[in-house]
């Protein structure tokens, strides 16, 4: 099966992307690699009428040591977590998750925070996440940021999806 028809807008910054998160609402989606997301849209789960890339944008390209944490960006790859310098000594449990993430090919294109929003139970990296007390930085349109656990995250991400019955 492959997708239903959508618009596919690449913003070049976070504050044009949370713009046209506003003016589409539901029926948009974020991609930055696809290899969640585009299973989704091939099996029609979701029909979003617009797909928003945020693959380009500089600022959501980082790994970065803060204090006792690991920040990483919606714009890094599975395979760029995997060979960060120094990954085993400050976070071991992503280090060995890592090369258990799907295969080399799907970890050159997925991003980490890509498979952490679809939030699949079946994932190690949401797991992994929940396991280190991890949280997840949401930004507003007006470029308020707040942190929210793993937890609270995988818990509205899962009340989202339920069918009405």
């Amino acid at each position: 099966m492959k997708p239903a028809a959508f618009d596919y807008i690449r913003p070049s910054s976070r504050r044009e992307a949370c713009d046209l998160l506003h003016e589409f609402g539901d029926d948009a989606r974020l991609i930055a690699g696809g290899q969640s997301l585009m299973a989704v849209l091939n099996m029609r789960f979701a029909q979003p009428k617009c797909l928003i890339d945020i693959a380009g944008i500089q600022d959501l390209h980082y790994i970065e040591h803060r204090g006792d944490y690991l920040a990483v960006g919606a714009g890094i790859t599975q395979a760029e977590l995997l060979e960060h310098p120094g990954l085993a000594d400050t976070v071991p449990l992503l280090a060995q998750a890592m090369p258990w993430v799907g295969h080399a090919q799907t970890r050159n294109r997925g991003t980490v925070c890509g498979s952490i929003a679809h939030a699949d139970p079946s994932a190690e990296l949401p797991l992994c996440l929940t396991a280190l007390g991890g949280q997840v930085v949401l930004e507003t349109r007006k470029g308020k940021t707040r942190k929210v656990s793993a937890d609270e995250f995988f818990s509205r991400s899962t009340d989202n999806c339920k069918t009405p019955g």
